[in-house]
């Protein structure tokens, strides 16, 4: 069982998507707003299985943990307040805070080595970072937002966007935040899996918990790759693009395909917003060099 649970593929798919298939299953029918619990889930048994739980010395890895951890719930909070009856500017203040959020958390993560740079040094590392980690969070939240017909593009944009972080931050950075980017990815699959048995109703959206729980946590490791390792920014440009992509389904869908035919949908969706990941993973494996398996 020891080795078993040592195993690089089952701390980074194997052992996340199970905890998140039960939790998922266990909670989609009486709160299925509460599912995104399952990425969360799945999340930390990879962090228990490889860095484990402990927080000092607080290392860059451990801020990332402890944001992807926390952040989720902030957000949906804010998320919650900002549906009840107000001014229009304070809803939209409230549905950009996140994105602020996730900017500072950023910075945060990478401050030890953004204070040894001197003048314009300090911009040019942080500013990409920063915009990097606002924009991806609030596109993955207006995605979130939207209430009928989502569930593909919402889906499609957790998995790539996943996916695709932990593709390139096994090429470019280290192994250990691919396996963190992987096990969310695993983890949304699961919750995807127990969306797609439900009913055509119960299908019209992911829920923002799992939106941001599958958000937080790989926009923070791709952010923190190219500070801390070899990811290049112009990566970030690309994946960045995945929730743009799953944008352009809503505005003009592909045919309507039939409800026992939802798996196709999601593959057709998953496919069309993979476009930008392949540029990234070309960049990733260009600033690497030779890559050994």
């Amino acid at each position: 069982m020891q080795e078993l649970l040592t195993n690089p593929a089952i701390q980074a798919a194997g052992a996340p998507f199970v905890v998140a298939l039960v939790v998922a299953l266990a909670l989609h029918r009486f709160l299925p707003g509460g599912v995104g619990l399952a990425v969360i889930g799945g999340f930390l048994v990879a962090v228990l299985l490889t860095t484990g739980l402990t927080l000092q010395p607080l290392t860059a890895t451990r801020k990332i943990i402890v944001c992807s951890l926390a952040l989720p719930f902030v957000a949906v909070l804010l998320e919650c307040i900002a549906v009840m009856p107000q001014a229009v500017w304070l809803k939209r203040m409230l549905q950009a805070l996140p994105a602020l959020l996730l900017a500072v958390a950023a910075l945060w993560i990478i401050w030890p080595v953004v204070q040894r740079q001197e003048g314009m040094a300090v911009w040019l590392m942080a500013a990409p970072v920063m915009l990097y980690a606002a924009v991806s969070i609030y596109g993955a939240g207006a995605l979130g937002r939207v209430q009928k017909q989502a569930f593909s593009a919402q889906a499609a944009s957790a998995l790539v966007l996943a996916m695709g972080t932990g593709a390139t931050t096994l090429i470019a950075a280290s192994a250990l935040y691919s396996q963190l980017a992987f096990a969310v990815s695993a983890a949304t699959g699961a919750v995807i899996v127990v969306g797609l048995l439900g009913t055509a109703e119960k299908l019209a959206r992911l829920g923002m918990l799992a939106v941001y729980a599958a958000a937080v946590p790989v926009t923070l490791l791709a952010a923190a790759a190219t500070v801390y390792a070899q990811l290049p920014v112009l990566v970030l440009l690309c994946l960045v693009l995945v929730p743009l992509f799953a944008w352009l389904l809503l505005i003009k869908p592909v045919k309507r395909i039939k409800p026992q035919q939802r798996w196709l949908e999601l593959i057709v969706a998953c496919l069309w917003t993979s476009i930008p990941v392949l540029p990234a993973i070309w960049l990733a494996w260009r600033a690497a060099g030779p890559v050994s398996f």
